[in-house]
């Protein structure tokens, strides 16, 4: 007697991988994070200096909206990271794929990369500025810095991670450099690349913030600097706000995007 097939339950649902459970996953987490909110800073926390509940920070936020300041701010916060990071990520894989490819010149420059990624580079963030001015340019000299060594980590990381048994079957075909490159080593490194891309946004947003807190007349980070100066906290958690959500859509496209590249990995 065959078996009848129970029907799944809505935990069984959610804990899938079809597109209309990553959103409802989505939805039911960023929901509790503002309910928590709203009730934390409605009961637990007095302190309206540190938190405001959330509907007073949507106001808040609807009223830059409104100003136009916000679109001004957004606007500039947004083509720093648009000139910046393509770049940070595009030099941190041409120096991760030197690295992968010479170990002479890995061993020379990894204590070097090392040092300087340990660096606190947002603290040189004023000298950036007194060097190169209040314009963009030392917006995305911050940024790069702040954003590239992942990239590099990562990359070398992943072009050196293809398995030894797939580099020679390939080569026992006749595979030369240039095949074992596209065909085994690359699409390997792909989950690395990704990961290595992802922790370099959330660094560059860091970077831009900060940069902006020392010279700017708009972006986001001018805009927080100008609200704790003033202390209108939920003017400032507005952008602080609209920030996770950039990082958030952003991470949900670099995932998306590793999928397509690199669906062996689901499995």
């Amino acid at each position: 007697m065959n078996a009848v097939a129970r029907p799944k339950g809505f935990r069984s649902w959610l804990g899938g991988t079809t597109r209309s459970a990553s959103v409802t996953r989505l939805v039911l987490s960023f929901g509790l994070f503002l309910l928590v909110w709203q009730l934390a800073a409605e009961y637990v926390i007095n302190n309206r200096l540190l938190v405001v509940p959330f509907d007073e920070v949507f106001t808040a936020l609807i009223a830059e909206i409104r100003s136009g300041d916000f679109g001004t701010n957004f606007t500039t916060t947004m083509l720093e990271l648009a000139i910046a990071f393509p770049l940070a990520v595009f030099g941190g894989f041409v120096v991760g794929a030197v690295l992968a490819g010479s170990k002479p010149i890995r061993q020379t420059l990894d204590p070097i990369l090392t040092a300087m990624y340990s660096l606190p580079i947002v603290a040189l963030a004023p000298l950036f500025t007194a060097g190169l001015g209040f314009g963009i340019s030392s917006k995305i000299a911050v940024v790069i810095l702040m954003a590239i060594f992942p990239v590099i980590t990562n990359t070398d990381a992943g072009l050196r991670s293809a398995e030894p048994a797939l580099i020679e079957t390939a080569r026992s075909y006749g595979a030369n450099r240039i095949q074992l490159l596209s065909t085994v080593t690359i699409p390997h490194s792909v989950p690395f690349i990704i990961s290595g891309i992802r922790v370099a946004f959330a660094r560059a947003l860091v970077g831009v913030i900060v940069a902006e807190f020392f010279g700017a007349i708009s972006g986001f980070g001018f805009a927080i600097a100008a609200a704790a100066q003033s202390y209108q906290t939920a003017r400032l958690l507005g952008y602080v706000l609209v920030l996770g959500v950039v990082g958030l859509v952003a991470s949900i496209g670099l995932t998306a995007l590793e999928r397509r590249l690199a669906p062996w990995k689901e499995h």
